[in-house]
């Protein structure tokens, strides 16, 4: 899962090396915030159904999402943290899959403040990555180094057995497009760790794990991780489709997700932190019949100290996250990626 700051607020001291490192940086930038509400701008097919190669792909799953659904010796929230894990690991086994994550978040660092936009766009089978995270603050007064410390941009671009690490240009290549909400990138460049060649071998297959294919932090193995109380699990129908999903609504109880070490190790892992633990946090989750997510709605807090090496700030932070997902080979379609990485080549 790739790193996020949404909502920090933290008094920050970055070295400066951060402009350096892109060759410039980043203006500040005061933008009408665009609510995406149709994310066929992204994913044209995240409404339909899986389609028959990706339902085939869970007919082999032996205990699938709709029969923990109907086992009636199992508590609501036994049931909600087993569906949850296992749709996680349907993810791995599916044919093939596409997700766009949108998170947003008010940003206050030291005595500035702004909003903080997180994007994430996925495509991955087992012979394809096409990974894309652009983070970038809008409508603050941070100084320029903080503001470079909270941009960024990346791609993971795997095929015909090749990693090739992409990253934006320069900082002042991020934008933000009112007019659909979107984050982009105006130029491109290679971007491999340091050491690694460019590009490098890599089997895409290698990403289909449980680490990449969680969405949270959370524990769904620790026992009472989901509250017992406010627990809704609906059956649905689909207006679109005409076929049928389970709604989760539910909040993590806390109190075990603090006490959990897997819970609290992920969650400082994703956001670079030490001595964490959550505030609050809240899922609606769809997930489709035959076992693949539908969507995600996740709000949730956390606090604890953020920095590295022997700098470390107290720091919190709450975000909004919407995530949804399609699973057709239109939505596989990496000609976009393919067209970045050539135009680097030609260079």
């Amino acid at each position: 899962m790739k790193k996020s700051l949404i909502a920090i607020v933290v008094l920050i001291m970055i070295a400066t090396t951060c402009c350096i490192a892109f060759a410039g940086c980043t203006k500040p930038l005061n933008v009408e915030i665009k609510e995406i509400t149709d994310y066929s701008i992204v994913l044209k097919d995240y409404q339909n159904y899986p389609d028959d190669a990706n339902v085939s792909s869970m007919e082999s799953i032996s205990r699938n999402v709709s029969d923990i659904y109907a086992d009636d010796s199992l508590s609501d929230s036994e049931k909600v943290a087993q569906m949850m894990d296992r749709a996680t690991r349907n993810e791995i086994d599916c044919e093939y899959f596409s997700y766009f994550m949108d998170k947003m978040g008010t940003t206050s660092i030291g005595n500035n403040s702004g909003t903080l936009i997180y994007q994430r766009l996925r495509r991955q089978s087992d012979d394809l990555k096409d990974d894309t995270t652009i983070k970038l603050p809008v409508n603050h007064n941070f100084n320029s180094t903080a503001s470079d410390f909270v941009t960024s941009a990346d791609i993971r671009y795997t095929s015909d057995g090749q990693l090739k690490r992409m990253a934006a240009k320069n900082i002042d290549n991020i934008t933000y497009n009112e007019t659909t909400g979107l984050l982009e990138v105006t130029e491109w460049k290679k971007a491999p760790k340091l050491g690694e060649s460019w590009p490098k071998d890599e089997n895409a297959k290698d990403s289909r794990s449980y680490d990449e294919a969680r969405k949270t932090a959370i524990n769904w193995e620790a026992k009472g991780i989901v509250d017992s109380e406010g627990i809704k699990i609906e059956e649905k129908t689909d207006e679109l489709t005409g076929k049928n999903y389970y709604e989760l609504t539910f909040s993590i109880d806390i109190d075990v997700a603090n006490a959990d070490s897997t819970t609290i190790g992920r969650l400082e892992k994703d956001n670079s932190g030490k001595n964490m633990k959550y505030e609050y946090c809240n899922f609606v989750v769809q997930i489709w019949d035959c076992g693949l997510t539908k969507s995600y709605d996740i709000e949730e807090s956390w606090s604890g100290k953020i920095g590295a090496a022997i700098i470390w700030y107290e720091g919190s932070a709450q975000s909004n996250s919407k995530i949804v997902f399609s699973y057709s080979e239109a939505d596989m379609d990496h000609s976009k990626t393919e067209k970045i990485y050539q135009s680097i080549l030609a260079k």
